[in-house]
């Protein structure tokens, strides 16, 4: 069993276990989503990042000791506090960030990253090194929630295409709301260039590793 943790507080159940069905529906692993408390708008500063870690670290804690599973997978391209849960409990916690991360060098050599920050993760930019091709967000956006918006996905298809546009071989997503609003089957309409989905990636790490 996957441990998911989102880093957006939401009410909403679909929102909350939009996650869990793609790792249902794609690599056919059972998994519980639990999400953070009082970060309403998720992460999207360095400040939020700070105040999500303690957070995190308690529920990665609480999923392995109470809800029995055997991985942790961090759902956030921030990759908060996955060193320091690692030190906490004895199964793999993964990082959405570092495994779409990796991901992308495995088919590319020119990887343009979608985002939704101003600044390319840092975690993200280190492991692409010289292979960061360029970084973009859609327009207007500037947290998670705001990829809810009616228009949201045009613009981050708008933003995708620029990046091809120079020169991208690869597009690797940097904000996991990307796979809550269903971003790469609609964008995959419209470029062809292999599109890397942060939750889709946490599958395929789990998926190599568990029993």
């Amino acid at each position: 069993m996957l441990g998911i943790i989102r880093v957006l507080t939401t009410d909403d159940e679909n929102i909350l276990q939009e996650h869990s069905r793609v790792m249902k529906r794609e690599f056919n692993i059972e998994s519980i989503s639990r999400c953070i408390p009082d970060q309403w708008n998720g992460i999207h500063s360095e400040a939020t990042q700070r105040l999500a870690e303690p957070k995190i670290e308690a529920l990665v804690k609480s999923m392995v000791e109470n809800d029995g599973v055997t991985a942790v997978t961090i759902s956030c391209a921030a990759d908060p506090a996955v060193e320091s849960s690692r030190k906490l409990v004895n199964v793999p916690v993964y990082g959405a960030g570092e495994v779409g991360a990796h991901a992308a060098l495995m088919i590319s050599r020119k990887v343009g990253v979608l985002g939704i920050t101003p600044d390319v993760p840092p975690n993200i930019a280190k492991i692409l090194g010289d292979h960061l091709l360029d970084y973009t967000w859609p327009e207007g956006v500037s947290t998670t929630v705001d990829l809810l918006e009616e228009d949201a996905k045009k613009r981050a298809i708008d933003a995708c295409q620029n990046l091809v546009n120079k020169g991208a071989t690869s597009i690797l997503f940097a904000c996991t709301g990307f796979s809550t609003i269903g971003l790469k089957m609609e964008l995959a309409k419209h470029i062809h260039v292999p599109i890397i989905d942060l939750v889709e990636a946490q599958g395929i790490a789990y998926s190599l590793t568990r029993k």
